[in-house]
């Protein structure tokens, strides 16, 4: 615990977001564009090779940018509003891990909300390789119009960071 006092001791006005690493500052960018749907915004802060697992291995992953915006083109016309947000994240040198709840509305009004976790890995600031794990099941349910099960109200209510 002495190394923890020091380093409150060293940083005894510094806050949260003062002492966030760059790559989370990215990450949030990333939320932030997706939330107003500006694939651009998105796009600015993915590496040009970006590899985009986002299906936790049931389909090949999404390569390079111009796929990236193809599939981000194809999502947000589904989408009528998103509320993407993070309940944990943690960075340690180029690696950002990240838990989360991917939850929008679909063009019909139907409520989707799916827990996940997400690694990212950055070269050169921007996000190289993006791997999300998540149970595709509840997103065919809640996207086939069964709703989003107690269980998973349960474990999003609380507070994001």
């Amino acid at each position: 615990m002495i190394g923890g006092a020091a380093l409150a001791m060293t940083f005894p006005a510094a806050s949260k977001e003062r002492l966030m690493p760059d790559n989370i500052a990215t990450l949030r960018k990333v939320i932030s564009s997706w939330h107003e749907a500006d694939v651009e915004g998105v796009l600015s802060c993915l590496h040009e090779d970006i590899t985009w697992n986002n299906s936790g291995g049931l389909k090949p992953p999404i390569q390079g940018k111009a796929q990236m915006r193809k599939t981000l083109e194809a999502m947000k016309g589904r989408l009528k509003n998103n509320r993407w947000r993070l309940f944990d994240v943690a960075a340690v040198g180029d690696t950002v891990w990240m838990e989360g709840v991917d939850e929008f509305d679909t063009m019909d009004g139907t409520r989707v909300a799916i827990p996940y976790c997400g690694i990212l890995d950055y070269e050169g600031g921007v996000i190289r390789h993006w791997r999300e794990y998540f149970e595709g099941r509840l997103q065919e349910e809640q996207v086939a119009g069964k709703g989003v099960r107690d269980t998973v109200d349960a474990m999003l209510a609380r507070p994001a960071v």
